[in-house]
């Protein structure tokens, strides 16, 4: 489906909804920003670094599963004892 065969209020429904956003609103009598303390930079640290070995050991695991045939092998490249 192309982006000309929706109309108006399927693009309305569907994406972000600026009155429904309720996370830059600020009331009067807020001041300041909440402070990022080092306990929640190290947390996000950690968190991205553990996020970047998970995406690595899921590419080495798609190397592995997509790999090309070995020809030696013998076969196609099906389930092994077939």
């Amino acid at each position: 489906m192309k982006i000309l065969e929706l109309d108006q209020n399927d693009l309305n429904a569907a994406y972000y909804d600026p009155a429904e956003d309720k996370v830059g609103v600020r009331t009067p009598n807020q001041t300041r920003k909440p402070v990022l303390t080092l306990k929640h930079l190290n947390r996000l640290k950690k968190v991205r670094a553990l996020r970047k070995l998970e995406k690595l050991k899921r590419e080495d695991l798609l190397t592995i599963m997509y790999a090309p045939a070995d020809p030696a092998a013998g076969g196609m490249g099906g389930p092994p004892g077939f």
